[in-house]
Parts: C-alpha cells; structure tokens; sequence
C-alpha cells in the first residue's frame, strides 16, 4: 500500500517581497493501489501564477481519477488529455478575467502508477525520479530549459501540447518523488546530467520507517519545516514542493 508525505514552501524571494507561495500539489492514493501525484509550479513573472497551478492540478486530479474509476488503462492517453483539459480550464479562467492566459502560467508533473505500471507527464522544468528499492534513482524526465537562459516552458504556452513529454512507467517502481525546481540544485548533477542519490536516500528514511497514516501525517509537517529551514533557503530562494510516496514496507538499507 502506498505511503506518502508532500509539502511546499514559500521560497525567500517571495517571502520579502510578501507574494504567497505559487507551487501547488496534490497527492492521492485510490483503491486497487493507485497512485496519482501532481505538482504545479506557478511562473513567478506571472501574476496569477499561483491561481493557474491550482486550476491544472484541480482539473488534472479530476480528469484521472475519473478515468481510473471507469477503468481506463491507456495511461499515456488519458495523460495528454489531462493536461489538454487542464490547459483549457487555465486559458477559460484568465478568459473570464479578462487577463492574458501567461498570467496564469504554470509547468506542470505528473504521475500516475498503478500494479500493472503507469505513466508520468512533464511540461517545464522541475524533478521526477523513481526507483525500485533496488538499484538506485533514475530520473523520468530531465528538466526542460527554454530558449533562454533561465527559462522553460508553461501549460499556458501557445505550443505546450506540441512540448508535453510523457513517458511509460513500470509496475516494479517502488518509490517516486516529485519536486518543484527549485530543488533541482539539490537533487540533480547537473554536469552528469544524474541523480544525487544521497539526497533522495536521506529524506526517504523517515518515510519507509512510517507505519500509519498518522505517521505520515506528521512527516508531512516535518518536511515542510525541512523545505521551511535554512538547509534549503541557503540553496535557493525559490518556492520549493516535494510529494515522496513509496510501497515499501521497511527500510532494508541500512
């Protein structure tokens, strides 16, 4: 049965400047052992960043459960297709307002696992690993970088269906995590173009000591007073999400 803890931060940028968090994420266990992560990182040059990633993870949530409960089994499918619709509620919002749709600019990742395997999505930038208990981390994506320096690209893009990635995932994953970027300098090597498997191994300890929901609950607080603490703000100053689920029952590790 999965297990997991998600949190965010507001990054030190946004704290002195008094703009709220713009990273939103949602984490689901469903029954027969499914497994749906999201997160949305909102574009922080975009004014309704934060209203924009709530709309994709709300809609991209809905969208699969959905389709899981009708029991669809073409995950690569039904990935494009909530991503489609989450991108259409996003431009009808900003419609409705009478606002550009790049004010509500998001990336966005997604996963979706069930026993017989799954699919993850990426538009932008951020990070997806995974592993099977065994043999390390390996990411699914590597982050997207935009034509400039410090750039990627957002839902909200007039080409961002043409720039969705999608990958197939294997039942045998054990353990994923999902992060916002502003995490990246922590858990990728950038040069190597890998995974910095201590830090995944670190802050998944707790997690596969856990054994209860309200365990977990409380590692949820904890991780949030980890993303909150100087440990992280010293490296970036960025909002920063992280979702860490596994099916695990112990840590053999050790």
């Amino acid at each position: 049965m999965w297990r997991f803890a998600a949190a965010r931060a507001t990054g030190k940028s946004h704290l002195k400047s008094g703009l709220p968090c713009q990273d939103r994420l949602a984490c689901m266990v469903l029954p027969h052992d499914a497994l749906l992560a999201v997160i949305a990182d909102g574009a922080g040059s975009a004014a309704m960043g934060e209203v924009g990633a709530e709309i994709a993870v709300n809609t991209i949530i809905a969208q699969l459960r959905c389709a899981l409960e009708k029991g669809r089994s073409d995950f690569g499918a039904l990935m494009r297709e909530a991503a489609v619709q989450a991108r259409v509620a996003v431009v009808s919002e900003a419609i409705k307002q009478g606002l550009e749709p790049r004010s509500f600019a998001s990336t966005l990742l997604v996963l979706m696992l069930v026993p017989e395997g799954g699919a993850a999505l990426q538009i932008g930038d951020g990070v997806m690993v995974v592993s099977d208990g065994g043999n390390g981390w390996s990411w699914v994506f590597w982050p997207q970088r935009g034509e400039y320096a410090n750039t990627t690209y957002f839902l909200t893009d007039d080409d961002a269906i043409e720039r969705i990635q999608v990958e197939a995932l294997p039942g045998a994953i054990s353990d994923i995590a999902l992060m916002s970027d502003g995490l990246e300098p922590l858990a990728l090597h950038y040069a190597s173009k890998t995974v910095h498997d201590p830090f995944f191994n670190g802050m998944f300890r707790p997690l596969l000591r856990s054994d209860g929901a309200d365990e977990v609950f409380h590692l949820s607080e904890s991780l949030q007073q980890y993303l909150s603490s100087d440990q992280v703000g010293s490296r970036t100053d960025d909002d920063v999400s992280v979702i860490l689920a596994t099916r695990r029952n112990q840590d053999h590790s050790e």
